[in-house]
């Protein structure tokens, strides 16, 4: 059948929609690509006593406080939170919204051409410390 009948706006819009399917294959690509390159992420019993010890300590916004008490009570666990099968849950989500935020900032200053000591010492979730310590803080957790 003859392709007469399209008008100019309808082959338009085929050539939009088109355009916007090829560029939505090569985003899915790049983001198989980069899926692939990220390390598989195993949280240790010993991490997840860790990060509790952390939580329990008052080292913690109320937003994480709030997870381990519901951790507590059986909803979920830290390791259903690393795999991500918890992440549709939206109190999870807004829990680390303000750590993603604060990893961006980190990555913009790093992007910037600020050093890592620099970045880690302008850390708003660091608390003072009075003596040289070689490990970063769990700032992540605020």
């Amino acid at each position: 059948m003859s392709e007469d009948w399209k008008t100019p706006e309808i082959r338009a819009a085929e050539e939009l929609m088109e355009e916007r399917m090829r560029q939505a294959e090569e985003a899915l690509e790049k983001v198989t690509r980069f899926e692939a390159e990220l390390p598989e992420i195993k949280l240790t019993d010993d991490k997840i006593e860790e990060i509790e010890q952390l939580i329990r300590s008052g080292q913690a916004p109320a937003e994480i406080a709030a997870l381990q008490e519901r951790i507590d009570a059986g909803e979920f666990s830290w390791r259903d939170i690393a795999d991500g099968s918890a992440l549709r849950d939206e109190s999870v989500q807004a829990a680390f919204s303000a750590s993603v935020q604060n990893m961006q900032h980190a990555k913009e200053l790093l992007d910037a051409g600020y050093d890592a000591a620099t970045v880690i010492n302008n850390d708003p979730n660091r608390p003072a410390q009075d003596s040289y310590d070689d490990e970063p803080p769990d700032s992540f957790l605020r």
